[in-house]
């Protein structure tokens, strides 16, 4: 344990300054963001009886509701989860000591998860910081194989993360597909058996809740916001439907219009929320009659338009790759986010670069076993975030935080691999 933190010692004290200046640049308080709103309603509905379905999943409301910030903010918010974010960074730290990365990498890892953008989860009442931590948990648990006669705890453990996780956000409902294949291939024997036992636990969760939702309000999902969300895939071609789509085809694009004209993005992801009242008293339908109404909108779009898809798709991974333009972001100056800014490019850039010679490298076999795997899990459980998010969801920047801990260790310990593959050669050329 002591040769442990002597290690970490520099990667610790990168935590415990980047804690101190967190602490101090945003006062120690939580900030509401723009989906705070719609936590807050789901606890005031949860505190009243809970008599409709809500917009958002219950796992965030139950945090706010357990530190007594369901309708205001507050400073232990803040810190708990200014202690989620440091028990991310931790589990990542520990995964880069475990697979060679010296006290310098270990330090570079968690230096780029205390930059400023990234502390924005600690600061915001969102789902960021829950959803990190239990994404990255789930992370080392798959790397962290189990020891001889714990095998069926470490699976069923593993699941129940997974079916928490989905609980945070819609976005990892069926998490627990690709996780499952991941630990199947992290044991030796009774892959099968294990597998099952990942999936158990989160079935049990996510399907409870399903179950939970239908039978109170003939909602059949984990949220009521599917059909909403997948409409941003299809708001630049609304105007596309046939006519037995009216009159909601014309509501959906005049509001679709006068977003744009609003200043919202392009393609314009939000607008189906302000125009759902409209959509109601133009349609004569609400609640799951209304759902079912956009789903079919959406699939007609998708199915009889797929390349319109596809350019929204396109757009929506740019997006999702940008910087997180969160107004918090600015509370330290405006030549803090102007560097956070040209850094972010950078690495984006560095990120590609590096993984763009590590197959190669492996190939020539200069990537170590223990590495090709830690890069196989990375990109499972980062590829899955990305593809349901620019897919399915709105595919914003901020909905790519729980997989910036991964990527994080990924870039440095690719870099280290690319470095020394650089030394050994210039020291072959000396020769």
């Amino acid at each position: 344990m002591r040769r442990r933190l002597d290690r970490d010692r520099l990667a610790l004290w990168v935590i415990a300054a980047g804690s101190l200046v967190a602490t101090v640049g945003w006062r120690g308080m939580s900030k509401p963001m723009a989906d705070t709103v719609g936590y807050r309603a789901t606890v005031f509905s949860l505190e009243t009886g809970w008599h409709e379905a809500n917009d958002r999943l219950i796992g965030y409301p139950l945090v706010l509701m357990a530190t007594g910030s369901g309708h205001h903010s507050t400073h232990l918010l803040f810190f708990l989860q200014l202690a989620m974010h440091a028990v991310t960074v931790l589990m990542v730290v520990d995964l880069a000591r475990r697979f060679g990365l010296g006290r310098w990498g270990g330090a570079a890892v968690a230096a780029l998860l205390y930059a400023p953008v990234v502390l924005v989860r600690v600061v915001q009442e969102g789902t960021e910081g829950l959803a990190a931590l239990l994404l990255t948990l789930v992370f080392w648990l798959v790397l962290t194989p189990p020891r001889p006669g714990h095998r069926i705890r470490w699976a069923l453990v593993l699941g129940l993360v997974c079916g928490a996780s989905a609980l945070v956000r819609p976005t990892f409902t069926l998490l627990f597909i690709p996780v499952m294949v991941l630990a199947a291939r992290s044991v030796p024997a009774r892959r099968w058996r294990t597998a099952g036992l990942v999936a158990l636990p989160a079935l049990v969760l996510v399907g409870g809740w399903i179950v939970v939702n239908g039978v109170r309000f003939d909602l059949w999902s984990t949220t009521p916001n599917t059909a909403f969300n997948l409409n941003s895939r299809t708001s630049t071609y609304v105007e596309r439907l046939p006519p037995r789509f009216e009159p909601g085809r014309s509501v959906l694009v005049e509001e679709r219009d006068e977003a744009l004209l609003l200043g919202e993005t392009f393609p314009p992801q939000n607008y189906i929320y302000r125009a759902r009242p409209a959509l109601e008293e133009a349609t004569g339908l609400k609640d799951r009659a209304l759902e079912r109404y956009v789903m079919e909108v959406d699939l007609y779009l998708i199915l009889h338009h797929p390349f319109n898809y596809l350019e929204a798709v396109k757009v929506s991974a740019l997006n999702y790759s940008s910087i997180d333009g969160s107004p918090a972001v600015g509370d330290f100056g405006r030549s803090i986010a102007w560097a956070q800014t040209g850094i972010h490019q950078f690495l984006l850039v560095a990120f590609f670069g590096v993984f763009a010679l590590v197959p190669g490298l492996a190939l020539a076999g200069r990537v170590e076993r223990q590495h090709l795997r830690l890069f196989a899990v990375g990109f499972a459980l980062a590829g899955y975030t990305f593809l349901v998010t620019v897919l399915v969801e709105a595919g914003v920047a901020r909905l790519r935080a729980p997989t910036e801990p991964i990527l994080a260790l990924m870039l440095v310990l690719g870099a280290s691999i690319v470095r020394q593959a650089w030394r050994d050669r210039r020291s072959v050329a000396a020769e």
